[in-house]
């Protein structure tokens, strides 16, 4: 009676799945505070009515009348549907690797009587009804407002978003598989990261650079003007535009789609349950290796403590894995403002103004997260602390190399737009250190001790330094823009940037003598 009442290994494990998510979830939004999570539920609520708002005052001028299946109708559906594809890839490309390096539950399973291919199993499918959970918050605003207007054939939104998430996550599955058979356990973290934030990134930097070669503009929006989709895009009747069928309700497209995505995550998840015993084997073991060889035939040299400290920060950012999908697109963001440097070059001389708040922007979040890397995220603090150093020391040399980092990234392009401006490019170096130096006072105000691993949730532990961050980078890129224009209205964001820092200087945590 026991075995037959016994729940089945798949139902254990989707339970224990599911457990997983909920306290991801928690703690991502929360901290595991009660009060927190329930201010964030409150919160999210009246942020997803606010959606539901703004989704109904766009699509009401297009639904209300009566909708029209047009060319950019067609265009946007289904850049839609490709950029949602886009984001899941990269989300599964990363949610796979990091299940399967970075979960500590591996080894005990691997050594439970439960056949393992049931766990990879079940984590595949959570990583897909997940993605699509998270990807349909975000749309439902405007499908819900769709339905309301135009019918419930634009209910079948959801089951294309659906089939996206499996088709991204199947695709996702094959892909680290092939990684790991091409370049191994060992390369495969590294590669897996660097492919998911090149994914993410690239279908809006594309569209981003083909706006800016076509219509000297960084809009994107302007791609879907009908003359021009007229002229470059395929005909109405193409098969190009099958999603967006798909989405306006299309039955045989819907289903068509919908199997089609249903058969190749099957098989994506298939290989992958049956192949992810041995890749994990493979991959709990790669810390375990360590380059005797190369280590040993380097000399010796020493340093002074403060570029020793410096040289360590450096080294530690430079290896860390998960550090590179986390920061790389937002380097990657800076790409479009490059490009338009290099059209505008010759012509328009104030470009500086429109490349200028993207660049500070961007720098500011990057050196935010570096920061919090090197002030906060320190795995081995009672050695540092024990250290014949002392803290001035050991502060400055975390804030050398964020400022090391974020020069090497600002320079170059600014070099580059002094050729078409040079106080353009003063000014776009000065706001990107400044936003930086910010962002590094931030982290410096609000430190506090985290594992490196808890990176992706750093936003947890203080709401306050996560806005005072922010708003300090907008600060710094509103005054940027005005600088270069020469408008007196600087005075303004810089007020407001001296404004925050107070404002977080004044609200950070009490440290005791000791401390």
């Amino acid at each position: 009676m026991s075995a037959i009442a016994a729940p089945s290994a798949l139902l254990r494990f989707s339970r224990h799945e599911l457990r997983l998510a909920w306290r991801d979830w928690a703690w991502m939004f929360s901290g595991w505070r009660n009060t927190s999570l329930r201010r964030a539920l409150i919160g999210m609520s009246m942020f997803y009515a606010i959606m539901h708002l703004i989704a109904y005052a766009v699509l009401s001028p297009h639904l209300s009348s009566g909708f029209v299946l047009d060319h950019t109708a067609l265009a946007l559906l289904s850049v839609t549907v490709l950029l949602s594809f886009t984001m899941m890839l990269s989300q599964a490309m990363e949610s796979v690797t990091r299940a399967f390096y970075a979960r500590d539950d591996l080894d005990l399973i691997l050594s439970s009587p439960a056949p393992s291919r049931d766990l990879f199993l079940v984590r595949i499918v959570m990583m897909a009804l997940t993605s699509w959970v998270m990807s349909a918050l975000v749309i439902s605003p405007f499908l819900n407002i769709a339905v309301v207007l135009g019918g419930e054939r634009w209910l079948s939104g959801y089951a294309i978003l659906l089939a996206v998430s499996l088709t991204a996550t199947g695709a996702g599955v094959l892909i680290t598989l092939a990684l790991f058979r091409l370049v191994g356990a060992q390369r495969t973290r590294l590669y897996a990261q660097i492919l998911a934030a090149v994914v993410g990134a690239a279908f809006l930097i594309g569209m981003q650079v083909v706006a800016i070669l076509s219509f000297g503009s960084i809009s994107r929006f302007v791609l879907f003007d009908p003359a021009f989709l007229a002229h470059h895009a395929p005909p109405e009747g193409s098969p190009w535009w099958f999603p967006a069928h798909a989405v306006a309700g299309q039955t045989s497209a819907v289903l068509l789609f919908f199997a089609a995505s249903v058969l190749f995550f099957a098989a994506g998840a298939w290989c992958g349950a049956v192949q992810f015993r041995r890749i994990v084997v493979s991959a709990l073991g790669v810390t375990e290796r360590t380059p005797r060889g190369r280590a040993s035939g380097r000399a010796f040299r020493g340093h002074a403590p403060l570029g020793a400290l410096v040289h360590k920060e450096l080294t530690l950012i430079a290896r860390d894995p998960w550090l590179v999908s986390q920061t790389l697109m937002q380097v990657l963001y800076l790409i479009p403002p490059a490009v338009m440097l290099w059209v505008s070059f010759g012509e328009n001389t104030e470009i500086s103004v429109i490349i200028a708040p993207v660049i500070v922007m961007a720098v500011g979040q990057l050196a935010g997260g570096l920061a919090w890397l090197t002030i906060s995220g320190e795995d081995a603090p009672d050695l540092i602390a024990t250290a014949p150093i002392s803290d001035v020391t050991r502060l400055w040399a975390k804030v050398l190399s964020v400022l090391t980092l974020v020069a090497a990234i600002v320079l170059p392009m600014s070099l580059c737009m002094a050729f078409l401006s040079v106080w353009g490019a003063l000014v776009t170096f000065a706001g990107a250190m400044t936003a930086a130096a910010s962002a590094i006072l931030v982290q410096l105000w609000f430190r506090a001790q985290a594992k490196r691993t808890n990176f992706r949730r750093r936003q947890v532990a203080s709401k306050a330094s996560t806005l005072a961050e922010a708003a300090a980078s907008i600060s710094c890129a509103a005054a940027t823009a005005l600088v270069a224009a020469g408008s007196p209205l600087a005075l303004l964001p810089v007020v407001l940037l001296f404004t925050v820092l107070a404002i977080s200087w004044s609200i950070r945590p009490r440290r005791s003598a000791n401390a």
